[in-house]
């Protein structure tokens, strides 16, 4: 999917590959590895769990500190409509510093979630987490790319 906006002289964007998502409990998940994602699939029981993705980028650029214009990721569901990402935090070293809440569409199509930072600000590093929703442990949820648009 192309990026919510237009990229403008100086922006600078960097991806990360959806095969590098991690569970933060391997014991709730099954994660199947393709060449384009991760697809995650609840072990035992419908709930909500948590997976990670870091995002690298240089924080400066010329000699000017990058700020953080946006970030995303993208996912596909087998049942949009109740197993879907509900939340996404973003991290930086020493802690978060923004939660959102996801709308996700009720289908079954490829999706990208945004956040758009009103006033882009400095962080040092990014860490983005994805909350799933399962209904149920048959439901998939396949994990893309990660996304940031920088600044100076």
């Amino acid at each position: 999917a192309a990026p919510p906006a237009v990229a403008t002289a100086g922006d600078y964007d960097f991806t990360t590959h959806g095969t590098d998502w991690v569970p933060e409990v391997p014991a709730n998940f099954v994660f199947t590895y393709r060449g384009w994602g991760a697809i995650a699939k609840a072990k035992t029981a419908a709930g909500q769990y948590w997976v990670h993705i870091p995002v690298s980028f240089p924080s400066r650029i010329a000699d000017s500190l990058m700020k953080i214009k946006f970030v995303e990721f993208c996912a596909q569901s087998t049942n949009g409509a109740s197993t879907k990402p509900v939340r996404m935090d973003l991290w930086e070293y020493p802690g978060q510093f923004a939660s959102v809440a996801i709308s996700w569409p009720a289908d079954n199509a490829k999706h990208c979630f945004t956040h758009t930072f009103a006033t882009p600000a400095f962080r040092q590093d990014l860490g983005v987490s994805v909350l799933l929703q399962f209904a149920n442990t048959t439901d998939k949820i396949t994990l893309y790319k990660a996304w940031v648009r920088l600044i100076p």
